[in-house]
């Protein structure tokens, strides 16, 4: 079954909502906020829960669930596969990984795994990763996945849900904090030994904390380099156009409900029509001028060598389009300003 298949038929399994603040009572966050990242956010109530008052960044695959999300208070969400995503290494503070359940076409890898190995490529140094996963993904792939665990997380600490969601859904948290990938080597015994813990449930329960157990460290807060999905979704992007509002809102009310946008313009079409050179020139019934506005932003990053906070200042460009609409608007002018 291919990942869009499965997804949308079996495999949408939300943080349960008893869960998500005993989850959230193991972290402790810092008071100038850090990025916080859900590659599967669904609506985004359990990151928006676990993760309040930060900067939450949301990848979602059906579009319903991510148009919810969209409506919260999230920076910004994909709505795509995550394997087709771009986003920048390093950028995150926290991430809530709760991925499908389910094998990859072949049957050599579990989502879970890709998942895992991807996300942590997403992850700061000293980021604090939340894991939530079945005990099956360690009867299949125990070794691989607790060694690639171990190699680039300290402070691992694995518990079983609480009863009765244990015995209902089979579910485990793995808590750890990002570290300079190093090489561990262990018996076969030693991880079967291991695997067998957690399969049979022999492992600590998820409980509400006193104190939080793990500090998340200030990663820049609100601002990701590189968030986006190489993906194209007719619903979302028709959902994010300014381009039919600001056409009726500038033309005669007889015309209003006749109106069709040129294209729905979200921006990655608009960065296509600007690499088709349409911009400053035009393109089927419209003309498009395009500019950029130029200003500075300031961020706070931790260094991968020294593990210090910088301050980075930052030029970043604003692309702005004028699009000539067919007819004039209220105050006369025909020429609509799309961001």
């Amino acid at each position: 079954m291919t990942r869009l298949a499965a997804q949308a038929d079996l495999e949408y399994f939300p943080t349960q909502e008893r869960i998500r603040p005993i989850i959230r009572s193991y972290l402790s966050f810092p008071e100038s906020g850090t990025t916080a990242f859900d590659p599967c956010c669904g609506p985004g109530d359990a990151l928006q829960e676990i993760c309040p008052d930060q900067y939450l960044f949301g990848m979602e695959l059906h579009t319903g669930r991510a148009l919810e999300a969209k409506s919260k208070t999230f920076v910004k969400v994909l709505a795509g596969p995550f394997e087709n995503c771009t986003v920048s290494n390093r950028a995150f503070g926290f991430i809530h990984l709760n991925p499908p359940y389910d094998w990859v076409a072949g049957g050599g890898e579990r989502y879970e795994e890709q998942f895992l190995y991807r996300a942590t490529n997403y992850l700061a140094p000293r980021g604090v990763l939340e894991f939530l996963v079945p005990t099956t993904l360690f009867e299949y792939q125990g070794e691989p996945v607790l060694k690639f665990l171990l190699e680039n997380y300290r402070d691992i600490k694995i518990f079983k849900y609480p009863e009765p969601e244990f015995q209902q859904f089979q579910q485990v948290v793995v808590f750890g904090v990002k570290k300079p990938q190093e090489r561990v080597t262990a018996s076969p015994k030693w991880f079967a030994e291991q695997i067998a813990r957690i399969t049979m449930g022999d492992i600590p329960e998820l409980e509400l904390q006193n104190e939080p157990l793990y500090q998340v460290p200030a990663i820049n807060p609100g601002l990701v380099k590189v968030f986006r999905v190489n993906h194209y979704d007719k619903e979302l992007a028709e959902s994010e156009s300014q381009t039919l509002s600001i056409l009726q809102t500038q033309s005669k009310p007889v015309l209003k409900d006749n109106l069709t946008a040129p294209y729905l313009l979200d921006k990655a079409l608009l960065a296509l029509l600007a690499v088709g050179g349409y911009v400053d020139g035009i393109m089927p019934k419209h003309y498009l001028l395009g500019k950029y506005e130029n200003h500075e932003e300031t961020t706070h990053e931790i260094d991968v060598d020294s593990g210090e906070e910088v301050t980075i200042t930052r030029k970043k460009s604003t692309t702005v389009f004028y699009a000539l609409t067919p007819q004039p608007g209220p105050d006369g002018s025909r020429i609509a300003v799309i961001r």
